[in-house]
């Protein structure tokens, strides 16, 4: 049996890095540090964002809240808790429309551009529809909040119509392992330049298939007959047979982890970067009742709370935000406000020191400067990270490495003679946690090779 017939994590560790701020455009503000996954299951994913990581193709990285400058917060919300608002409802309730016939877009809409980022709601929802007086005094299905977000998101789903109702567009949703087509990379192509000013220079076949078609993660056979298992996703949009948006989805034991949105230009008018989310929040209670007893959280990746773009996630609730240091889980209606006051918060020791008066006043002092609760912030671990200087060679001999085609506690490799080799050891240990330095294996080059 070949190590990619094995249920193990594969990684080369990166280590700490700066790069420029993809949020708010400063140079060298951004700091991470990362691992690259040949392999992932989706067992250690999970617990990697659990405990703030993220990937990106199959770098997998976490960010240093307390130096980046603009910190980046893990999110989820509970999908069973979740109640659409009268907003959200009326975003359902258009494109339902707009599937069926009743809704004729304008000029105007045409001219709205609706990126997933963009938080701002129309003047009038239903402003175009034509409706008698009697349709206006009765809501449909969903406009009192009593229709359930399942049924309200496959009403306009092809398969799902009664026999006897006919739709103007035939509407179709395709979930299937991630694969690269011409016109899935078409569609990127056109998503990046007219919605994110890309250079059409600038996108190439090779960073599509990197970013948003090749994963690490290791597909995991369902536990069902109905469901879809583990692994990396596409969940494709066709209109009359035609692509017009994907949506890049990681399917893991505890959630859906929503991984990128693009959608045609040419649909800008439906809102379909809010749709795409309320959609995948119906598909993770689905999923959560067909076998997957713990899958019930939906996760939109980071919350950022000083891009403006970024906020509208903290529109869907109930949701809640990681702490940095803790790995423990806060509302965000009770982080925001601390967020307001400073950009690197940690939620569980301000919020523990509401119940004492002398650390309450402290902490907020500090909020209020827009300081931080560490005194030694410039000499302490990244916020959530182990001391890697206490990090011990007894510690290191759980630290299982690939090293000349051999698995080996990593200590016992001619290469951990090197200082340099030992420190970077340490990082990867105290970046990852002792329970996930364990389990996955380390791959070490051989410097003598001609890798």
């Amino acid at each position: 049996m070949s190590l990619a017939d094995t249920p193990i994590s594969l990684v080369v560790n990166c280590g700490f890095n700066v790069s420029n701020c993809g949020y708010c455009k400063s140079g060298d503000t951004s700091h991470t540090f990362g691992i690259w996954a040949h392999l992932l299951t989706c067992r250690d994913y999970q617990d990697l964002i659990d405990r703030g990581w993220r990937r990106s193709g199959h770098y997998v990285y976490k960010p240093n809240l307390r130096k980046s400058c603009c910190p980046q917060y893990t999110i989820r919300l509970d999908a069973t808790q979740f109640k659409p608002s009268k907003s959200q409802r009326k975003i359902i309730s258009k494109f339902n429309r707009y599937i069926e016939g009743s809704y004729l877009p304008t000029k105007k809409d045409g001219g709205a551009m609706d990126d997933v980022e963009d938080v701002s709601e129309p003047p009038s929802t239903h402003t175009h529809a034509k409706i008698d007086n009697k349709q206006a005094r009765k809501p449909g299905p969903g406009g009192d909040g009593t229709q359930d977000l399942v049924e309200m998101i496959h009403a306009a789903e092809d398969e799902h119509r009664p026999k006897d109702k006919r739709l103007k567009y035939r509407f179709q949703i395709v979930l299937e392992p991630a694969s690269f087509t011409e016109e899935k990379y078409k569609l990127y192509c056109k998503y990046q330049i007219e919605i994110h000013n890309d250079p059409p220079t600038k996108l190439k076949e090779k960073g599509f298939r990197n970013f948003l078609v090749d994963s690490p993660l290791r597909p995991e056979s369902p536990a069902t007959a109905d469901n879809v298992g583990y692994g990396s996703f596409h969940q494709n949009y066709l209109l009359d047979g035609r692509l017009v948006a994907v949506a890049v989805l990681d399917v893991l034991p505890k959630c859906v982890s929503s991984v990128y949105f693009m959608y045609d230009p040419d649909y800008a008018f439906l809102g379909l970067g809010k749709y795409s989310a309320l959609r995948e929040i119906a598909l993770t209670k689905e999923l959560g009742s067909k076998g997957c007893e713990d899958l019930k959280w939906y996760y939109m990746g980071f919350y950022i709370h000083t891009c403006q773009k970024m906020k509208y996630k903290g529109q869907y609730k109930p949701s809640g935000l990681l702490d940095p240091e803790t790995y423990a889980w806060h509302s965000i209606d009770r982080c925001i406000p601390l967020l307001d006051r400073s950009k690197y918060v940690a939620f569980s020791r301000v919020l523990a020191a509401q119940g004492d008066a002398a650390a309450a006043h402290r902490a907020r002092a500090l909020l209020l400067q827009g300081g931080s609760m560490d005194e030694n912030e410039d000499e302490a671990p990244p916020p959530g990270m182990l001391d890697p200087e206490e990090v011990t060679r007894d510690k290191l001999k759980e630290v299982f490495v690939l090293y000349k085609g051999l698995i080996s506690p990593v200590v016992s490799i001619p290469p951990y003679h090197d200082s340099d080799v030992r420190a970077e050891t340490r990082g990867y240990y105290a970046a990852l946690g002792p329970e996930l330095a364990r389990r996955m294996l380390l791959y070490i080059n051989d410097p003598d090779s001609d890798e």
